[in-house]
């Protein structure tokens, strides 16, 4: 009787151990529950149903030949038999072909290899001016609009040593700078004796001019509209 009555009081303990757990279990499951309600969180998105174009300006320069009938065209004229005091005009077009406006264009040249004293010598070397004309040249290299200077008489050597700013009436898109390059030998004096050429003499000599130009875009800028 003795022993039926320990093993039910051990199966009552045994029972309400397991209670006890089944209640702490479900206490803790509850609180998961309250937890993880507490870090829950609503979004929300918006977006716009037509796409936003967005396009990029582009910078272009073209250098041309003058197309005037009766006038030498640009550069892929040759000159020869220069003499002292002689100037030769040749003319081109300078197009701002991009869509961006420029802001700055500079011109440099780059000579023959090695040098020689036509574009070396800053006095007795070649001596350039660049004129702008608003209207394209006559036939006679006559300006019948409004004629500026873009650069004044520069020294080739000089051109050739740093890249010269060429001041252009436009800047913007589309523009077309119609440009007379007057090319000029100083006039000077030199004695050749028994066939001999002088040192430092501009006589018999020959020099190929690259001409190159550069722009820059116009500044940046921020818009509000």
């Amino acid at each position: 009787m003795k022993n039926l009555v320990s093993t039910m009081a051990a199966k009552g303990a045994a029972s309400l151990t397991i209670k006890v757990a089944i209640v702490a279990a479900a206490a803790i499951g509850g609180t998961s529950l309250v937890s993880s309600s507490v870090f829950a969180s609503l979004s929300a998105s918006a977006f716009n149903t037509t796409p936003q174009t967005v396009s990029s300006g582009a910078l272009s320069l073209v250098e041309t030949n003058s197309v005037v009938v009766g006038i030498t065209g640009g550069f892929v004229s040759p000159i020869s038999n220069m003499a002292p005091g002689d100037t030769v005009n040749r003319y081109i077009d300078l197009t701002n072909n991009g869509t961006l406006d420029e802001t700055n264009t500079t011109i440099s040249l780059a000579g023959s290899t090695p040098i020689n004293t036509l574009d070396s010598d800053t006095i007795k070397g070649l001596q350039i001016t660049i004129r702008e004309c608003t209207v394209a040249w006559t036939n006679l290299g006559v300006c019948s609009g409004t004629t500026t200077v873009a650069m004044a008489s520069t020294p080739a050597a000089t051109m050739v040593a740093t890249p010269q700013f060429l001041a252009l009436v436009s800047g913007l898109a589309g523009r077309v700078a119609r440009l007379q390059v007057s090319i000029a030998l100083p006039t000077g004096s030199e004695v050749t004796t028994n066939g001999v050429l002088p040192v430092g003499t501009v006589q018999n000599l020959s020099t190929g001019l690259v001409w190159t130009f550069l722009e820059q875009q116009r500044l940046a800028t921020t818009s509000n509209s």
